[in-house]
């Protein structure tokens, strides 16, 4: 009897703790953490996606910054040093001529002539003189070794600057009806100031007042020569760009001729 009931109990009795027992391993891993292959699957969540674009967008914002930055920044740099290299041309244009004007008291036409006046309140010198200049055998109307320069301001097209233009008469000491010829030297300026210097003293006005005649006896004041001329350009933002020159012929106008060869030689 034992032994039967052992047999019919036993089993049963174990089959019951295998059921109360432990879950199995597959139960176990069903209601623990998800491996990672399954956790990849689920992707970002809203958060991280919104905290990903803020981060690019801030990112990109100074990155455009910083090109649109350097973008102006060039065009800056080309337009002063485009503003620069019209003044360097203008003023080794007029110091070209400057070094061949001459003055004969003889021929009152030769004088030479300044006048400061204001435009809009920016300083406007007029510059006219007579020079030698090397003859241009390929232009259209006579070539000619004297001319008569002017250089003169004009109130800009937008009426906040003004040009610079350069003016040349050819023969001028002789009677022509020959046009003469205008060129635009500089754009943009907020002034354009002569200086002459008598030896002594700088002045925006040529000639002086003077009383006497000049010495050592060449003439009067009208027909005489500064010994340096300078002139200031101030381009748009103010900045001064002041140059100065000497004139070679100072002190020869008694003897400059009509044909402006030196006294002494055959005319």
């Amino acid at each position: 009897m034992n032994t039967g009931f052992a047999r019919r109990g036993g089993p049963a009795l174990w089959s019951r703790k295998m059921v109360g027992g432990p879950a199995p391993r597959s139960r176990r891993l069903v209601g623990g953490p998800a491996p990672p292959s399954m956790k990849a699957s689920e992707g970002f969540t809203l958060v991280e996606i919104l905290l990903a674009l803020g981060i690019l967008a801030t990112i990109l914002a100074i990155l455009l910054s910083a090109f649109t930055g350097a973008g102006r920044g060039l065009d800056i740099l080309k337009e002063r040093s485009g503003a620069f290299r019209q003044i360097r041309i203008s003023a080794d244009r007029i110091g070209t001529d400057l070094a061949g004007s001459f003055s004969s008291t003889s021929v009152t036409t030769t004088a030479f002539t300044c006048r400061l006046d204001q435009f809009s309140g920016k300083p406007a010198s007029t510059l006219i003189f007579t020079a030698f200049v090397l003859p241009d055998p390929s232009a259209a109307r006579p070539s000619t070794d004297i001319v008569k320069i002017k250089y003169y301001p004009k109130v800009g097209a937008d009426g906040k600057y003004i040009d610079l233009y350069r003016e040349q008469s050819d023969l001028p000491l002789i009677d022509n009806k020959m046009a003469t010829s205008e060129s635009r030297l500089a754009t943009g300026l907020m002034g354009f100031r002569v200086e002459t210097f008598d030896g002594k003293n700088w002045t925006t006005d040529w000639p002086p007042n003077w009383t006497t005649d000049w010495p050592p006896g060449g003439g009067t004041g009208t027909g005489r020569l500064p010994t340096k001329v300078a002139f200031v350009l101030t381009d748009a933002r103010g900045q001064e760009y002041r140059r100065s020159f000497p004139i070679p012929l100072a002190g020869g106008e008694a003897s400059t001729l009509f044909s402006g060869k030196r006294e002494g030689r055959s005319r």
